[in-house]
């Protein structure tokens, strides 16, 4: 069994306060995290798993200092401080998983991750074999280059459905602050497939093409565009990352066409 889990930044962290964890979140993921691997144990099955994880409030604040009208600038040292961030975030985000013996192991994208006329160069050899060694990879967001001579931020909820696609992932599940992807009415929306991501996408933008739900418009069009099927729910509540885990919460299906 393989599975690919985000924990999305809003979870993690308050994006309203640089350089804030939610300690408590952090450390029941953790706990949450090893008992679901101790099902698998119990029931003689192999559990593979990858962790990924957003920029937060970590990577968010440091990359804004170096944006200009839609362009990074001054990226000799922005670059540098936009990894040291997220290498931050991501070294407490893998103490903790350790200190719940989870055999964590950092991926950081800007070494190796490229942009190429808006698709991913990512080579997944290094994943690949820590799987076969029975290590996690944490994999968080970063920032990379591009070949237009420029840079972006390659998002969390770009590497999940990437990975769930390329890896051809048993279960992809995405942890967000919200029980799935809401309607207007604030209802969860059970599925999203090709009957109604048109409308769901419009929904999730105002008339002057704003995503207005914090981020979930990226979430469901990168799950969707790469075809693959992607269960968000609300890793808030506690219980709901080990029962995502063992294949059992609520929340938004979206099955790629």
């Amino acid at each position: 069994m393989l599975i690919i889990l985000k924990l999305g930044g809003s979870i993690l962290s308050d994006k309203n306060t640089p350089f804030s964890v939610k300690w408590d979140n952090l450390e029941r993921f953790g706990e949450e995290i090893r008992n679901a691997m101790e099902y698998y144990k119990e029931k003689n099955e192999k559990l593979n798993l990858i962790i990924v994880h957003g920029g937060g409030s970590f990577g968010h604040p440091v990359a804004k200092k170096y944006l200009r009208d839609g362009k990074f600038c001054n990226m000799q040292k922005g670059f540098w401080e936009i990894q040291k961030a997220m290498r931050r975030f991501n070294n407490l985000v893998i103490d903790t998983l350790h200190f719940y013996d989870i055999p964590a192991v950092s991926i950081q994208p800007s070494s190796f991750v490229v942009f190429k006329k808006d698709s991913l160069i990512f080579d997944l050899s290094a994943i690949k074999e820590l799987l076969k060694r029975d290590l996690v990879p944490v994999v968080h967001g970063d920032i990379v280059v591009d070949d237009d001579d420029n840079y972006k931020i390659l998002s969390g909820d770009h590497i999940l459905p990437y990975l769930t696609k390329k890896l051809n992932v048993d279960l992809s599940l995405h942890a967000s602050d919200v029980d799935g992807v809401l309607d207007e009415n604030g209802n969860v929306i059970e599925k999203i497939d090709k009957s109604n991501i048109d409308d769901v996408l419009k929904m999730l933008k105002d008339s002057k093409g704003i995503d207005v739900t914090g981020g979930m418009y990226l979430k469901v069009m990168e799950a969707y565009k790469m075809g693959v099927k992607t269960i968000i729910f609300n890793g808030n509540k506690r219980g709901n990352i080990y029962n995502a885990l063992i294949g059992n919460v609520m929340g938004t299906v979206i099955i790629g066409d």
